[in-house]
């Protein structure tokens, strides 16, 4: 494995009036992350090591030679990044990538999109589904039954037949990748590791210039809808919106949504996320949009949803500022108790626009310079540093290859937060479709928050998995309700703020152990369990720089100990422990290391089938 490490460095700041408190971004600027030159349409925060940080993956075009692939970066504390080399994930390019656990074996997985150029190594069969092996990625495509001709644009994981397995979907945008011009390519999880393609439904029949897939319960009856963004560029049109049946008819079917104005408006669609921005209880729609023909761009789309029936909103910088817009993500970035949306541009600054709480928002569109290498295409959102809000990374495209941007938010307001990690159990291991509602007093009035998991929520790529709502002024979660895809519903009352939880599916929440992160040693590395979560045995990795006294043992939520894996004095050097987990019950688990003076811990999940 080959790799290089660097330590971020901050040099520039960017601060933003968020509310009564400034809210500073911090642009970093050194380091792999502040100084990799890149053609990035797309990006994502993924734990794909299961250490409980984030680390960073994003989608290389390979149309240059200074970095022709994929890169993904490790995440090893106190800012500090590596580049690895990944297997398979890292031999190719991409447009579009989506992650999931697709075999529910403890690990993130994932498909990549873009040209067979991109996604095929020379002498090699094209690289589109790739499986987690121990943080290795090795090529799994064959397990798909698609043709040699790869060329789509993006994907987008969501359990559509609600049978506890992701499904994949493949966008091909028609007249921008070349000919012959392609369908779609919906594949269903057998669950077994192999894929059936589906043909002769929607999203599969019929060829479009579709851009970016996301799938979302908009309806709240229970199963997921899919929506696709079309963006001809040289026109407005409708987008294409579905609506599951399996609901309604027992069969996973698609219907077109025809409903006026969401069905009906002419856009020119890139990225469609439904979110409760107003926190009444149902999901609001808003849609970035490119130039559908004219020459500056156009208004984006907000949506508001009035129980069913939606108004298209008409006045506020959301929706009147225009641009080639591409990426929409939303998160909470001043933990105030409501979302917040960035939007990024490939003519013109990228945007955030922060909620005012009263159904407005107003427009900061000094988070971002305007680029002098690039142009900003994907955007995620995720809280790297583990200090409870949301960072912000954007990745942009051109040719020579361009500086992507991080920034840091170092929040500078005393609200309250909570993050959330999702294990399925019945439902799908990555919780794709599930919903958490929190409910917590801030200012004086209940609120209930909604969010909803998923796979591919910015352009090509996704923000983190890891659920995280602010809460303003509340230093408690009066309720944390869980609706899974399943149909389980976990409810837990009086959940303290300002904490990371691992949430398992109809079983228990509880702290994530965050030891390692918070007391890192240079002599003494705890890496994580593999595999996590497990059905019976894992092997626990540590390393020692110098010869010390070691104790590992597991403890319970409650702080017994379970059992004694190593106790004595130790040789520097790396150490395996198989932990046989056979005669626990399922639920979350810590082990904890300790080796002369210092304390490590790390979480694991004890999953049997049932």
């Amino acid at each position: 494995m080959s790799f290089r490490v660097f330590t971020i460095v901050v040099v520039a700041l960017i601060g933003l009036v968020a509310s009564a408190h400034a809210q500073p971004f911090t642009r970093v600027t050194a380091g792999v992350l502040g100084t990799d030159r890149a053609d990035s349409p797309g990006a994502s925060w993924v734990d794909y090591d299961g250490d409980d940080d984030l680390d960073l993956f994003i989608s290389n075009r390979s149309t240059n030679a200074l970095n022709p692939n994929n890169i993904l970066y490790r995440n090893d504390g106190e800012e500090v990044f590596t580049r690895v080399d990944a297997g398979a994930l890292t031999a190719v390019g991409a447009i579009g990538h989506c992650w999931a656990d697709y075999d529910n074996d403890g690990d993130l997985d994932v498909a990549l999109a873009g040209l067979a150029t991109y996604v095929t190594p020379a002498g090699g069969s094209p690289h589109v589904l790739l499986r987690n092996d121990g943080g290795t990625f090795v090529n799994a495509t064959a397990n798909l039954t698609t043709s040699t001709d790869v060329r789509f644009w993006s994907c987008s994981w969501g359990d559509y037949d609600q049978d506890g397995f992701v499904d994949l979907l493949l966008i091909h945008p028609t007249g921008f990748l070349g000919n012959p011009s392609l369908t779609n390519q919906l594949y269903r999880n057998r669950g077994d590791g192999t894929f059936e393609q589906i043909t002769g439904i929607p999203p599969t029949t019929g060829q479009g210039a579709f851009t970016v897939s996301s799938w979302s319960d908009f309806d709240l009856d229970g199963d997921v809808d899919l929506f696709i963004g079309s963006g001809p560029v040289s026109v407005a049109a409708r987008d294409f919106l579905y609506r599951n049946q399996l609901t309604e008819t027992g069969n996973a079917v698609f219907v077109r949504i025809n409903d006026d104005p969401i069905g009906t408006d002419l856009v020119d669609g890139q990225v469609w996320n439904w979110i409760d921005y107003d926190n009444d209880g149902d999901l609001d729609a808003y849609l970035t949009n490119y130039s559908g023909g004219t020459p500056r761009g156009l208004q984006n789309n907000l949506y508001h949803n009035d129980g069913g029936t939606y108004t298209r909103i008409t006045t506020g910088s959301i929706v009147s500022e225009i641009g080639q817009s591409l990426a929409n993500t939303w998160g909470d970035f001043d933990n105030d108790g409501d979302l917040d949306v960035f939007v990024t541009n490939d003519n013109a600054n990228s945007r955030y626009y922060r909620n005012n709480g009263d159904g407005t928002f107003s427009s900061l569109s000094t988070l971002l310079p305007a680029s002098t290498s690039g142009v900003s295409w994907g955007a995620t959102l995720g809280d790297y540093d583990d200090d409870g809000d949301l960072d912000l990374f954007v990745s942009n495209v051109g040719s020579p290859p361009s500086l992507n941007y991080l920034y840091r938010n170092d929040l500078a307001n005393d609200n309250h937060w909570l993050k959330v990690r999702a294990v399925g159990v019945t439902s799908n291991r990555t919780a794709i479709g599930a919903k958490l509602f929190v409910r917590a007093t801030i200012d004086g009035e209940s609120v209930t928050q909604h969010r909803e998991i998923s796979s591919q929520n910015t352009f090509c790529g996704s923000n983190s998995f890891d659920v995280h709502v602010g809460l303003g002024d509340a230093a408690v979660v009066e309720e944390l309700r869980i609706e899974w895809p399943s149909g389980t519903v976990d409810v837990y009352t009086d959940v303290a703020a300002d904490e990371f939880l691992l949430a398992v599916e109809g079983q228990s929440v509880s702290p994530v152990s965050r030891e390692a992160a918070e007391v890192p040693s240079r002599d003494v590395e705890l890496h994580p369990a593999y595999p996590n979560p497990l059905a019976s045995r894992t092997t626990i990795r540590y390393e020692l720089r110098q010869s010390a006294s070691v104790s590992l043992r597991v403890y319970d939520v409650l702080g017994r100990e379970v059992v004694v894996l190593d106790d004595g004095w130790q040789p520097a050097g790396m150490h395996e422990v198989v932990f046989n987990a056979s005669g626990l019950p399922n639920g979350a688990y810590t082990y904890r290391l300790q080796a002369g003076g210092t304390v490590q811990s790390r979480t694991l999940v004890v999953l049997k089938p049932e």
